[in-house]
């Protein structure tokens, strides 16, 4: 904890005073606010609690954890985090435009800090110091200089190098990370201030604190803080946060004396830190000005980074549980080192040889190799991954790769390409029918008002001599080729013009070209000026204008948004008979689509009347037009994966910035949804009156089998009635939404169905959450859905934040059962990670943006499809931008997920058959000889996990069956205690039968102690039957399909299989005399012995057949596909979604449990 004292008191410096002094101390090179203040006779320090006033204080103490402070509050006795003016400000103080003293401005940087976002670079000599700390580089340490105190010389120095060249790969890889974030977060700006005598004063942008008041360049810039507008209109892009690459207009915040500001509420009067100011706009000579916010840490690319930086903490289960198996070897050595002292001391045996070959007993049993062998294994996956054109900067985040299960996806850029395609249009005729679809937009009639609304209803504007604006307004525009004109005045002054855009047909011919040319007038009666504007909002589900046709005398409004909504503010004759049969049609095959009407104004409203008249007023009893039908096309190798994925039983979910309705038809299209299943749209309400209470409603939606629908506006409220199937219509039955009791009446074909709808069945303290259906064919139809799982929820974000705050007990079940996300922030996208991570499942995130940062880091593993700023937090990025690299990293996963269980499983058996080796010739003084150790650990272990990992990945489908993560499981638990059971088994087997030779001679520990002589009959028989168990074992775990290639394919690890399997044959059987000396054999006699010599190679022989059973048959068969799941038990299963599944299931079964939760009866079905 930290204080910031005044030391010193006296009167407060001027200003000019304090600009002197901070002018000269930077001229100096010191620009640190402590420095100013020591040459100052007093000071204090500043901070915002609430309500937009700073407080002033002569100590303060904070701390900051995370990049964020913390300051002491004496009334609360609190610590509290550090904010900005963000935090309940009235719009009045806000708009307060005058600015800060550079005295003012220095004591709040005290608190606040520089408005710079810092990333800490580490040195090569910290980076290294953490490699080490690793526990297995710490016994490593341990293990070698034990090995040179034995004269182990060689092998040793092999340990050091491997381990050498594995943390040089994980220095010079984590350094290349840090210095790519720091480039992509450094940023040296200027900006000009106001300062409270009203005068402009350039500064750079690290100096600025909450409370500066910012004049924008008319050219615009990139923010380096949050703030908010108060003057002038600014284009934005934002991509950098939300990843969409349309164009925001921000406008000032409304200066009203009961608005208090809200982040999320005022957004759009919000500029945020990061994101690109493209073009301001004002009035006269007025200034774009805007109100510093948030500076440094605590804006919203400084949030941004901080979940890069510090991101939720991964389960890297595989390695927890090898840490786990690792104690457990280290206990199986301290029982071989009681033992061995026990033993020696027995003996009367040297204390120096007695602790030090007690302590080599620990380094058999422990493998010092291990992480060497681990990385070889993760360093041949990262190499396949780049030859797909898949770059891993995290080897670690490859074998947890391979236990997915749930894969999310951004939508736009990621499962589609960037934009909409324009498919035609469907217009309705003067018979108040649909005609044919028009794909040639350039039929339609030059009078038709259907084509009207389609160059008149958009957002477009021109931004440095482009036309900018939203792509599906651009799609729709450029379809018709009219001519967008606007105002000839510079950019920077379109703001709130009353004309200042106009609407042209396309030039005919090359006469209109050359009558423009000559500057002859043209006939502009088709010319239509778009006077009024009434922004798209998502509440709304639409946007209008208002325009006027140079040769008419009244104005016209055409408004554009959903068929839904459009509808229902259009007058009833209007709308064709066939209106829902079309809708539904096209709705089916996936088509974005857009519906537009029109009315027309009365001729006694003049200009300045349309500038107030109300949006509701104009709204209202409009004449529906058509369709237009766009198609926001996946990327090739969408369905193809998505579809893998559901065969391979991984989840998919879609999380995205984009509209709900649009990233709904996108999850129908690339397979997300099935056919078989409804898509379950959830959206909270505040209660009429008490915006602090909120209900759920569930639109449940089965548009893909409907057979008819019929949709109905009461009081407001949009109401769905559709019959699911021909049982239920002919029933009457029927799925309705509704947020408050009504009564429906609704005719479709011959059929009436009156519904009875309810809210506020379920009630708790504060909420209720639910609505009741009286319809019992519904509720069960829709019990048997949800019974065999053929549904999936939908909602947005704001709905996502509202769930999480009231109504947390349903946020498993939303999180297991949602499959789109919509309007998802950066922070929703992370929350969700980390939720579903929290139900146990394995996350992975595909992304192309910045905004997916937070979610990238947060996931078990983040695929990066972009290059920017999404790759610094991925540990995985493609070169190919489609979600074709998902299954790829997958697959790779899983094969070094099975190559990672394979080399830890033999290195330990390797370390315990060697252990149980040494510690049966402990039993008479002997031990392996050094070039017996030395060839078992050189030349069989090392180059055998060489080439262990060079097995290629499975290149069939993926298979539902995931690897085991688990270490500490039924299956590799059963395998290496069976293993070590037959290798123990097959070793004392050799063991008395050498002994039961009639030319056997036991070992004399007391005579070749002397000598420093290991060579006796039992060494040779224990060394010969351990070489073929090293080579077996190798075999054994190196396993193949489903999720590696067969080990035949991989030409190195047989190789050397065959190689040292004949290298055992001849050590056994007929060994040069040169080896025998050097490993100090001592073979059985030739013509009596070598019958015994056969019967070694016969153990080998024999333990690989039980091996091969025990693996493949007892493990494999038995133990990982049978009695893990007949054992499972979801109630302490890690993976809790499966109980919430179970439990929901279980509710809908049992009625009276599901009516406690869910509202269900005999009789009605709430929800």
């Amino acid at each position: 904890v930290s204080e910031i004292v005044n030391t010193s008191r006296g009167k407060k410096p001027s200003s000019s005073n304090a600009r002197n002094v901070i002018k000269e101390l930077t001229q100096n090179g010191i620009s640190e606010p402590a420095d100013f203040f020591r040459q100052l006779p007093s000071f204090q320090v500043a901070y915002h609690r609430s309500g937009g006033r700073f407080e002033h204080a002569s100590t303060m103490r904070y701390f900051s954890c995370k990049k964020l402070r913390y300051l002491w509050c004496d009334e609360t006795k609190k610590f509290t985090k550090l904010h900005g003016l963000d935090v309940e400000v009235p719009s009045p103080a806000i708009h307060h435009a005058k600015g800060l003293s550079v005295y003012e401005q220095s004591i709040r940087r005290l608190i606040y800090g520089s408005n710079e976002i810092f990333i800490p670079l580490r040195g090569v000599l910290t980076l290294l110091f953490l490699e080490v700390l690793n526990p297995f580089y710490v016994f490593q340490i341990f293990s070698v200089v034990l090995w040179f105190c034995y004269e182990y010389y060689y092998y040793a120095v092999v340990i050091i190098l491997m381990s050498a060249f594995g943390i040089t790969l994980s220095i010079i890889q984590t350094q290349r990370n840090q210095r790519a974030l720091y480039s992509t977060v450094k940023s040296n700006d200027s900006a000009v201030v106001i300062r409270d005598t009203l005068e402009s004063e350039t500064i750079e942008t690290r100096f600025l604190v909450p409370g500066d008041v910012l004049e924008i360049p008319s050219n615009g810039c990139t923010m380096q803080c949050d703030a908010v507008l108060l003057s002038g209109n600014c284009i934005l892009d934002e991509s950098m946060l939300t990843g969409e690459s349309v164009p925001v207009t921000k406008t000032p915040l409304p200066l009203k004396r009961d608005l208090i500001y809200n982040r999320k509420e005022h957004a759009r009067h919000t500029l945020f830190c990061g994101t690109r100011v493209i073009q301001t706009r004002y009035i006269g000579s007025e200034k774009v000005l805007v109100k510093v916010l948030n500076t440094g840490n605590i804006t919203a690319k400084g949030g941004l980074i901080r979940s890069i930086l510090y991101p939720p903490p991964v389960d890297y289960k595989f390695e927890k549980d090898s840490y786990k198996f690792i104690t457990v070897l280290g206990f199986v050595a301290f029982c071989g080192f009681v033992y061995t002292l026990y033993t020696k001391i027995s003996r009367s045996v040297g204390v120096i040889k007695i602790i030090v070959e007690s302590l080599d007993l620990i380094t058999i049993a422990v493998p010092p190799a291990l992480p060497a062998a681990m990385t070889v294994g993760r360093m041949y996956a990262q190499k396949r991954l780049k030859r797909n054109n898949i770059y891993c900067i995290s080897p670690r985040a490859i074998n947890v790769s391979g236990s997915i299960d749930c894969v999310c996806f951004d939508k736009t850029g990621t499962l589609t390409e960037d934009g909409l395609d324009m498919w035609g249009v469907l217009p309705k005729d003067s018979t108040n029918s649909f005609q044919i679809p028009l794909k040639d937009i350039g039929r339609l009639p030059m009078s038709d008002h259907l084509l009207f609304g389609m160059v008149t209803c958009h957002s477009i504007t021109f931004v440095n001599g482009e036309m900018r604006g939203d792509p599906l307004d651009l799609k729709i525009f450029e379809s018709t080729g009219w001519i967008l004109e606007e105002a000839n005045v510079s950019d920077e002054t379109k703001y709130d013009m009353l004309f200042p855009t106009i609407v042209k047909p396309p030039r005919g011919d090359s006469r209109d070209d050359l009558n423009l040319e000559l500057d002859v007038a043209y006939d502009n009666s088709n010319d239509i000026g778009i006077v009024r504007e009434f922004s798209f909002t998502s509440a709304l589900q639409r946007m209008s204008v208002i325009t006027r046709k140079v040769s008419d005398n009244h104005f016209n409004v055409y408004v554009k948004g959903s068929p839904e909504m459009i509808s229902s503010l259009c007058l009833a004759e209007s709308i064709p008979e066939d209106f829902q049969t079309q809708l539904g049609f096209y709705a089916q095959q996936g088509y974005r689509i857009i519906a537009i009407a029109y009315k027309q104004l009365d001729k006694k409203l003049n200009y300045s009347k349309v500038q107030k008249i109300a949006r509701e007023k104009v709204e209202s009893e409009l004449k529906f037009l058509g369709f237009v039908i766009l198609e926001n096309r996946l990327k090739t190798d969408t369905e193809e994966v998505i579809e893998s994925l559901n065969a391979a039983n991984i989840r998919s979910v879609m999380v995205t910035g984009d509209n709900l309705l649009t990233a709904a038809s996108v999850a129908h299209d690339c397979g997300m949804l099935l056919d078989n299943q409804s898509l379950v749209t959830i959206t909270a309400h505040p209660e009429k009156g008490n915006s602090s209470r909120f209900f759920l409603s569930y639109d449940i939606s089965g548009q893909r089998q409907l057979t008819q629908s019929d949709i109905i506006n009461d009081n407001d409220h949009r109401v769905v009635i559709s019959p699911s199937d021909e049982k239920l219509k002919n029933g009457g039955g029927n799925y309705a939404l509704m947020t408050e009791s009504n009564s429906i009446s609704s005719s479709i074909d011959t059929c009436t169905i009156t519904t009875q709808l309810s809210g506020g069945a379920y009630e708790k303290e504060d909420h209720a959450h639910r609505i009741t259906i009286e319809a019992d064919q519904v509720g069960d139809h829709l019990a048997k859905q949800i019974a065999c799982g053929s549904f999936r929820f939908a909602l947005t974000g704001k709905t996502w934040s509202i769930v999480n705050e009231h109504f947390p007990e349903l946020v498993p079940t939303i999180t297991t059962y949602g499959t789109v996300f919509a309007r998802m922030s950066p922070d929703q996208k992370q929350q969700l990670i980390t939720q579903l991570q929290t139900l146990g499942y394995y996350v992975a995130m595909c992304g192309d943006g910045a905004n997916d940062c937070g979610a990238l880091k947060a996931a078990h593993t983040g695929i990066s499809l972009s290059e920017a700023e999404s790759s610094v937090a991925s540990p995985f990025t493609s070169k190919n931008p489609t979600i074709a690299c998902v299954p790829s990293v997958i697959r790779e996963g899983r094969a070094a997920l099975v190559t990672s269980f394979g080399i830890f499983k033999f290195m330990a058996a390797y370390s315990l058959v060697q252990f149980a080796s040494v510690v049966i010739l402990y039993s008479i003084d002997s031990n392996l000889t050094d070039w017996e150790y030395l060839y078992i650990d050189l030349f069989i272990i090392s180059v055998v996990a060489f080439f262990f990992g060079k097995t290629s990945s499975y290149d069939g489908p993926l298979v539902k069956q995931t690897p085991s993560n688990s270490l500490i499981s039924l299956a590799p638990l059963l395998s290496l205690a069976l293993h070590m059971m037959v290798a123990i088994g097959i070793q004392l087997a050799g063991w008395y039968h050498v002994q039961a030779q009639p030319w056997f001679e036991p070992f004399n520990y007391t005579t070749d102690r002397e000598l420093n002589d290991h060579g006796c009959y039992e060494n040779y028989t224990i060394f010969s039957i351990s070489c073929y168990q090293y080579l077996i074992l190798a075999i054994v775990f190196s396993k193949g399909a489903p999720y590696r290639k067969s080990i035949f394919s991989n030409y190195g690890f047989i190789i050397s299989i065959l190689v040292n399997t004949a290298l055992a044959i001849m050590l056994t059987l007929y060994p040069p005399h040169w080896l025998m000396e050097a490993f100090e054999l001592v073979m059985p006699p030739e013509e009596e012995g070598f019958r015994f010599r056969l019967y070694l190679v016969a153990y080998g022989f024999i333990n690989f057949l039980l091996s091969l059973f025990i693996e493949k048959v007892l493990v494999d068969e038995i133990a990982f596909k049978r009695l893990r799941y007949r054992w499972h038990n979801a109630a302490k299963s890690r993976r809790k979604y499966l109980m919430v599944q179970q439990r929901f299931l279980r509710d809908i079964q049992a009625p009276s449990d599901f009516k406690t939760v869910y509202g269900w009866s005999n009789e009605k079905y709430d929800y």
